[in-house]
């Protein structure tokens, strides 16, 4: 049974990304063509849109003094538009493999999610 979809406005509980993100790769390994491989999927692809927006914020107030920060900053940068790409081809349909599918929305959302958790 997958989650209810969060409404736009609500804070996302990373808990809940999480979870989602290891149910989509078993589900990538058992059956990524069943019912809820695809409800999965649609949650992730809801979860991914809530991600990009926080993280382009983090963007914005995330330094760049040192090498270390500013390779940060570039890594995160990068995540989002990865985000964005996976996001958009979910929506147009483009992506023909199921699994791949899967593992993609469950890595674009892991990418984010951690960019979201605060630093040590």
């Amino acid at each position: 049974m997958t989650t209810p979809h969060p409404e736009v406005g609500d804070p996302l509980d990373l808990a809940l990304v999480d979870n989602a993100i290891h149910r989509a790769e078993g589900l990538a390994v058992a059956d990524p063509t069943s019912r809820l491989a695809h409800e999965v999927a649609d949650e992730l692809t809801a979860y991914l849109a809530l991600l990009i927006t926080p993280a382009e914020r983090r963007l914005t107030v995330t330094g760049g003094g040192s090498p270390a920060a500013q390779r940060a900053r570039a890594v995160l940068s990068d995540s989002i538009q990865h985000a964005r790409a996976v996001h958009h081809d979910q929506l147009t349909g483009a992506f023909t493999n199921p699994t791949a599918s899967l593992y993609l929305l469950a890595g674009a959302c892991r990418l984010l999610k951690n960019a979201m958790v605060p630093p040590w």
